[in-house]
């Protein structure tokens, strides 16, 4: 698939303004009781709004790494450090650097991990890459955190796209403006984007000459003109 196909298609599943103004229970696939509140009227428009606030990307840290293969094999990983007691840095780590080049601009960020469990219980809440992170205090779960940020983008008329695979989450905090991506969605655009960049990446190593350029048969012509 070419690169316009692809930003076609991405855009047509994600609700970007090159398809449609606003978001609808079929462009994200909701199927659930809460898809009425899409169709309403004064649904945030995606994007950035009029006060200059990005669209909200929250994303449930440790669900997404959990879902997911490409993030859940690096649990346990101490390549980076053998002497942590911290069996999630290295899936962090790679979850945080993927979700800043998914965002890429187009959404403010912000990581959500539950702090119980962690080496320290009180983890500062930082950026990292461009995204917010935030541990969940001790006696509360990440699962509450991301339903308050939601829920507080919603109230507030914010536009905002929650990533998990929580379907608790997903009956919580589904509404107008507030939208989901599924830890399989997310894989998918970040394979992308993996392969777009390294086509990238590959590309300046490709020799364009002339001879690169020209078909077997016109290169032999050329050759025999030249009495090679």
């Amino acid at each position: 698939m070419g690169k316009k196909s692809r930003a076609k298609a991405k855009a047509k599943r994600f609700g970007e303004s090159s398809v449609r103004e606003t978001v609808s229970a079929s462009t994200y696939g909701v199927g659930n009781a809460f898809s009425a509140a899409f169709e309403t009227s004064d649904v945030p428009p995606r994007g950035t709004n009029a006060s200059g606030k990005r669209e909200l990307l929250v994303v449930d840290g440790y669900n997404i790494i959990h879902s997911t293969p490409r993030y859940e094999r690096l649990v346990y990983d101490r390549s980076d450090d053998p002497y942590s007691r911290d069996v999630h840095a290295s899936a962090r780590t790679a979850l945080i650097s993927d979700v800043a080049a998914f965002a890429q601009g187009r959404y403010e960020a912000v990581i959500v991990f539950d702090g119980a469990g962690n080496v320290s219980a009180e983890r500062p809440n930082v950026s990292q890459a461009g995204c917010r992170i935030e541990f969940s205090p001790t006696g509360v779960s990440a699962d509450t955190v991301v339903q308050r940020i939601c829920t507080e983008a919603r109230e507030t008329g914010r536009a905002c796209t929650v990533v998990t695979s929580d379907a608790m989450i997903q009956a919580t905090v589904m509404g107008k403006g507030v939208t989901r991506i599924s830890a399989r969605m997310l894989l998918g655009e970040i394979e992308q984007i993996d392969r777009d960049v390294a086509e990238v990446e590959e590309a300046p190593q490709i020799k364009m000459t002339l001879g690169s350029r020209l078909s077997p048969e016109a290169l032999a012509k050329l050759k025999a003109l030249r009495g090679r």
